[in-house]
């Protein structure tokens, strides 16, 4: 299988059906989160089957300790108000720009003096402001994640109706389904754009706040970054286009079905099938991949041994996952020469550079 480190961002959870394919490429994903899991549960086998199967690992950087619950809590206030979420971002992110003077009751700053009120400066030293900082990530993040939740269910409210409407049409009509199968992709990859707008002016915010948290962190050193979308990894493109002068290198796309099970627990028994059975192709993309990431200068026959795999990967698609049933998404893979994306963020020094080129991986 593909055992390359992969750090997923900027989400923080695993909480769609249209995430579930991501496994069948990239088999050993990072993710950070916000809080960390309950301690009590610790040493526990966790319930996630992602997690459980051995495709995700969970880190949480600079965790919570003894204030996890206060944030909690807050959380979970923000949720049960039914604000919309989108507009909190907004108001999260305009409140941690400005002075925390003379701000309404219900800016960002006041929401985190609620975490800490014996806390009488807090914010006023280097410190305590580093720490302010990362709080407004974390909500930031929070928040992204309930916006998240809040799409996929209505995504999966009205696919689940669009399915209803269609069979009572045709019962009105006379007609009968038969056994033909259904397109479960058609109508979550048609949902995909029902609510775009608000996401994609969030998307800056969330991934402002993820970089902190990043940052903030130790996590291991991840060879690829992945992300779920062409806005978020235009971020990470045009800040490897500002510091080097040079555009990044388009150098493979490979293909994913959009639909591979309605819960993780079947998704996970699809992706263990599809890998045991495709276990040499994996491996072989995967060496491939480590050749670009680590031979400098760039070589484009790596790229056109990749365009071949790539070529290889679909027909095995084909036979698995046919097209016209389960539908395709695209993964596009950028080269950043000379520069890890770890790099990129400020994670290590330019200096430190170890001669390693950066691997974007964009879903869609």
């Amino acid at each position: 299988m593909n055992s390359l480190d992969t750090l997923y961002f900027p989400g923080t959870a695993i909480i769609s059906l249209r995430q579930y394919p991501i496994f069948l490429l990239f088999q050993n994903l990072l993710i950070l989160s916000p809080v960390e899991s309950d301690p009590i549960e610790n040493g526990k086998e966790s319930p996630d089957s992602f997690i459980k199967s051995g495709f995700c690992q969970v880190d949480t950087p600079c965790p919570l300790g003894t204030e996890r619950n206060r944030f909690l809590r807050l959380v979970e206030d923000i949720k049960t108000r039914k604000d919309d979420y989108s507009a909190q971002l907004s108001t999260l992110t305009i409140a941690a720009m400005t002075a925390g003077a003379g701000q309404d009751e219900e800016t960002e700053r006041s929401i985190t003096r609620s975490l800490f009120p014996t806390s009488e400066h807090f914010g006023e030293t280097r410190e305590k402001q580093a720490q302010d900082k990362l709080w407004q990530a974390r909500l930031i993040l929070a928040i992204g994640e309930l916006l998240d939740h809040e799409e996929e269910e209505i995504a999966l409210n009205m696919a689940i109706l669009e399915e209803e409407e269609k069979e009572l049409f045709n019962e009105l009509q006379g007609e009968e389904d038969g056994d033909e199968e259904g397109n479960p992709f058609e109508e979550l990859a048609r949902l995909r754009t029902t609510s775009r707008s608000s996401y994609i002016g969030n998307v800056k915010k969330r991934f402002e706040a993820w970089k902190a948290l990043f940052l903030a962190g130790t996590s291991k050193n991840c060879e690829v970054f992945l992300t779920s979308g062409q806005e978020q990894g235009d971020l990470l493109l045009d800040m490897y286009q500002e510091r080097t002068g040079q555009p990044p290198l388009s150098v493979a796309r490979f293909n994913l079905p959009t639909f591979i099970g309605w819960n993780s627990g079947e998704a996970c028994i699809t992706i263990r099938d599809f890998t045991t059975r495709h276990l040499l192709l994996l491996k072989t993309i995967e060496e491939q991949l480590q050749a670009l990431i680590h031979h400098q200068p760039y070589h484009s026959e790596t790229a056109d041994r990749l365009a071949a795999l790539s070529s290889d990967w679909d027909s095995q698609l084909a036979t698995d996952f046919p097209e016209e049933q389960f539908g395709r998404v695209p993964v596009s893979f950028y080269l950043l020469p000379g520069y890890p994306c770890a790099t990129l963020l400020g994670k290590t020094a330019d200096g430190n550079n170890t001669g390693n080129n950066g691997l974007l991986a964009i879903i869609g």
